[in-house]
């Protein structure tokens, strides 16, 4: 049974992710078409090798984040990783993986969930996302309740030209 939990250094340590399987077989995405957001075909494999598991362990077991973790018999397969600080109404969520084996089965919607009650108790009107632009990536965020942000960080948006920004309210 997966279990949601606080990140701490009892339950995860910086080979935590070495395991981890990022994988994700990417065949569509949106892209901004005469100022519209259309489906186009874009297929390639986004992974994620040690340096790159063991850069985002440290990132997401900082003290910038808030960060949850997903695990299977002690083992991650999925994480929430929010900037502690605020950015106006917004709590920022920076990362949001789901292992490629625990997909569709509402690991991320629990996460999610986690998510925005940390937004909730911090204050923020809103959960930020600069997600992926994948088909999937998309339609999960869609699903959570999120839409496009109609005054997007400009700071971020720049940062991930071809990320949708989106944002989820978070009030009750």
């Amino acid at each position: 049974m997966i279990k949601i939990e606080l990140l701490s250094e009892r339950n995860f340590c910086l080979e935590s992710l070495d395991l981890y399987n990022r994988k994700q077989n990417v065949n569509k995405v949106y892209r901004r078409i005469d100022g519209e957001y259309t489906l186009v075909e874009c297929k390639y494999t986004e992974d994620w090798d040690l340096n790159k598991k063991r850069s985002v362990a440290k990132q997401i077991s900082s003290d910038d984040y808030i960060t949850y973790v997903a695990l299977d018999n002690e083992k991650v397969v999925g994480f929430i990783g929010l900037l502690r600080k605020l950015n106006g109404p917004y709590m920022i969520l920076d990362m949001m993986q789901v292992s490629s084996e625990c997909r569709g089965q509402g690991v991320g919607r629990q996460l999610f969930e986690v998510g925005k009650a940390e937004a909730r108790k911090a204050g923020a009107e809103a959960l930020y996302i600069s997600a992926c632009s994948s088909e999937e990536t998309i339609a999960f965020y869609r699903a959570m309740g999120s839409g496009l942000a109609s005054n997007p960080i400009k700071e971020i948006a720049e940062e991930e030209p071809f990320d949708l920004q989106m944002i989820c309210p978070v009030k009750d």
